[in-house]
């Protein structure tokens, strides 16, 4: 027991690091946008268009397809309900449905570069998608922020290990708030667990470890396979 609360501490420790040195960065990143957005180099408006020409839209809210196995579910984004459909843009402009993903658990996150404790979650998610590729997928959803700035930030974020860059399934845009509206979001960051026939597992409001992201990850694979309807490939 004594290990284990020894092992816990020194990882709180090695959080509490990882915050600190990450919050030293954000208030330069923050403090230079201040000073770029006042003399207008940088626009207020989130979204923007790719180096090849392509608008990021805002997010399209679709009909939510019901799961027959599952009989006729509720859709919002509550725990046991079918997690409310959407189309987004990614980085590149190309548009992404959440249905797309049926058949796979989804971790569905909401984040922005100036969310110090997003920046910590996000190292972890990349770590988690590393160690289960094509296992299911992660949509990022980043708030009301320009593209490039998104873009620049996840180019230069280290992955835990050290490497350069980080880059998820879907790295999405949400230029007017339209999906963290419509997912309720509290805070930041949000973190949303979507089994494979896209029903809500698990919704956190705040900073989540690769522990509790381990957990429910394979809580979104044992909720699909317990109904009878998901894919026994997720997570094993």
């Amino acid at each position: 027991m004594a290990k284990k609360r020894a092992k816990r501490s020194s990882g709180g420790r090695d959080l509490q690091t990882r915050l600190k040195a990450l919050a030293g960065l954000v208030a330069i990143v923050g403090g230079a946008a201040l000073v770029l957005s006042f003399i207008g180099v940088l626009g207020g408006q989130g979204g923007g268009t790719t180096a090849t020409g392509i608008k990021i839209e805002d997010v399209t809210l679709l009909e939510t397809p019901q799961v027959a196995a599952l009989g006729d579910l509720s859709i919002e984004p509550k725990v046991g309900s079918l997690a409310p459909d959407f189309e987004i843009s990614g980085f590149d402009g190309s548009r992404q449905r959440l249905s797309d993903y049926r058949g796979k658990p989804v971790y569905l996150n909401f984040w922005a570069t100036w969310c110090i404790p997003c920046q910590v979650e996000l190292q972890d998610m990349q770590e988690l998608l590393d160690r289960h590729k094509d296992e299911f997928a992660i949509i990022t959803v980043n708030r009301a922020e320009p593209l490039g700035r998104a873009e620049n930030f996840f180019s230069n974020m280290e992955k835990l290990n050290g490497e350069p860059g980080i880059s998820f399934t879907v790295d999405g845009m949400d230029p007017d708030d339209t999906l963290y509206n419509e997912y309720r979001g509290l805070g930041m960051p949000v973190s949303v667990f979507i089994d494979a026939n896209g029903k809500v597992v698990k919704v956190f409001n705040g900073l989540i470890d690769l522990s509790i992201m381990e957990e429910s990850l394979a809580e979104a694979v044992a909720s699909a396979l317990a109904s009878g309807n998901g894919s026994s490939d997720a997570g094993s």
